[in-house]
Order: C-alpha cells, then structure tokens, then sequence
C-alpha cells in the first residue's frame, strides 16, 4: 500500500533532476569546464616533482646475506643482558622500529642540520650562490606569506635549523606498509630527480649511522662499568660472571663496528622516474572536472528548489 506512492515520488523526484540538468546545461558544461582550466592553470603554477622510493627492512640475522646476531645468545644459562633489563615483553623496542621512527626526526634531523651540503640540496630556493649565504625564497607565494607574517608582527624564516629541517621532511617524506610484512617504503618528493636521488640516501645513511654510534656509545659504557668491577671483586664466581659478561659485550662491540647496515637493510635502493610524477595530470584534470560537474549540480539543484519555495 505504502511502496506504490514512494516509488511514484521518486521517479518523480528523479525526473525533476533530468529536467533541471536539462534546462541547466549551460550551467553544468561550464562549471565542469571552469574547474578543469583551474585545474590546468593550478598544474602550470605547481613545479612538477620528482618522487624517490626505496624500500627497507628490519637487518637480517641468518642467511647467507645476514650480518649475524650482534647481541650473544646465551645458552645454559640466564642471558645477563636480560637480567639487566628487566620489563614486559611489549616495552621492547627494536633497532629498526627506532629506525623508522627517527627517519629524519630528532637527532637525526640535528645530524643532518649540521651538513652544509644536505642543507643547500633540501633548501635550495633559499641559498643564494653568488652571496654564498642564504635569503629569502624569491617568488608570489613567499611574498604574499611574509605580508601576511608582518602583519601580525611576525617573520619568515631565513636560515634552516635542525627544527625546520624536521619539519620539512617531516611534510616531504612518506612511509608506507610493503603488503603485510615488516618492510617499509619510505618516498621523497623534490623538483630535481638527482637531488630527490641524493637526499633520500643522505637521510637512511644518517639515520642508520645515528643508532651505531648510539649502540656503540652504550656498549663502550658498559664494558667500561663492567672493566671497573673487576677491578674491585675478589670473589671468584663473581669474577667469572663478569669475565663472561665482559667477553659477551666486547663481541657486541665488535658486531657494532662491522661495516654492514646496522637497524635496517635498504632492499630497494632508492629509484626514481626520468619525468616528474607529481602532480599527476592524469588524475587531478579529470578530479577537477568531477567536482566541478558536482558542484554544477548542487547549485542547479540549490536554485530550483529556492524557485519552488518562491513560488
């Protein structure tokens, strides 16, 4: 009884829409082609950018192409090192979730403040190389951002710090789940492809060189504290317990300084197309003309309905 009057309405209500796009076709036609040319005019604005992709994972510990367990496994007897850090299962953290997580942040975004050269390629708009010194970025959009900036008594940034550098890639770099495993690819986007190439490596190789010399200065503290005990213990067991503890973290020492990537392995070194990837014309022209179409629609349909009310 009730289905015959809703289906009525509604093909009532369809066909009220094929009658407004009909009489609105002008209307639709030139919103869609309105929004493609902003799109195309907002492409040629864009510096087109090239996208470097390499893909990590965690370093591997058997295999032919393993570095080895870097931490000795005890057998027969408690693992001291676990002794000495106690704690649930669930606080561990592993080298290469470390890896990931200061992959251009903290302080390896201060080692990285701290080269000229990754400096210059990162901010190239702002080093001026015939002033050798760095300088406001030239350009409409910066100008327009530092009257904005004066205007509520502030100012643009001139030289890059660590904090700016960990923001910029912070905004620049990328990290996504390869499938459902452990590895990770880790993309960067800049204007040219060598540079694009350049500061990706420059960023895994800093990142992994930070957590050695972390592990390596950890690892020296302990064998110095361990060294200072056996000076002062004369009970023999004890002796012979730290003597083990001793051998045991002069191997960790030894791995550390093995010259093999210490938190991750780089699967995929870092690649990138000949041609910019970014902004994909492709796909923002036809976006455009969707949402212009869309919003055509809305506002034929917005009209109609304020013209039924009128009336």
């Amino acid at each position: 009884m009730t289905t015959r009057p809703s289906v009525a309405r509604g093909r009532s209500g369809f066909r009220d829409l094929v009658e407004t796009a009909r009489a609105g076709w002008r209307a639709l036609l030139g919103s869609t082609l309105g929004a493609v040319a902003l799109a195309v005019a907002v492409l040629w604005l864009v510096p087109p950018e090239h996208t470097a992709v390499m893909i990590v994972g965690p370093t591997a510990r058997v295999g032919s192409a393993a570095m080895g367990a870097r931490v000795p496994v005890m057998v027969g007897r408690e693992t001291p090192l676990g002794a000495a850090e106690p704690g649930a299962g669930d606080e561990s953290l592993s080298d290469y979730a470390r890896y990931l997580e200061l992959f251009g942040n903290g302080a390896v975004a201060d080692r990285l403040a701290a080269d000229p050269a990754f400096l210059r390629a990162l901010f190239a708009g702002r080093w001026d190389a015939e002033a050798g010194g760095w300088r406001p970025p030239p350009g409409l959009t910066p100008t327009v951002k530092r009257w904005l900036l004066a205007l509520v008594g502030r100012q643009d940034w001139v030289e890059p710090d660590a904090e700016r550098v960990a923001r910029t890639l912070r905004d620049r770099l990328v990290i996504d789940m390869v499938r459902t495993g452990p590895m990770r690819r880790i993309s960067l986007r800049h204007r040219d492809r060598a540079t694009a190439l350049e500061l990706l490596g420059r960023i895994a190789a800093a990142t992994d060189a930070h957590l050695r010399a972390e592990a390596s200065r950890r690892s020296v503290a302990q064998i110095a504290h361990i060294k200072a005990r056996l000076a002062s213990v004369t009970v023999t067991e004890h002796r012979r317990a730290l003597s083990d503890l001793l051998s045991d973290q002069e191997r960790v020492a030894m791995m550390i300084e093995v010259d093999l990537p210490f938190a991750a392995d780089v699967i995929q070194a870092p690649t990138a197309s000949a041609l910019p990837d970014w902004p994909n014309p492709a796909l923002v022209t036809p976006l455009a003309g969707l949402v212009g179409l869309l919003a055509g629609a809305f506002a034929l349909s917005m009209r109609a309905a304020w013209r039924e009310g009128g009336a």
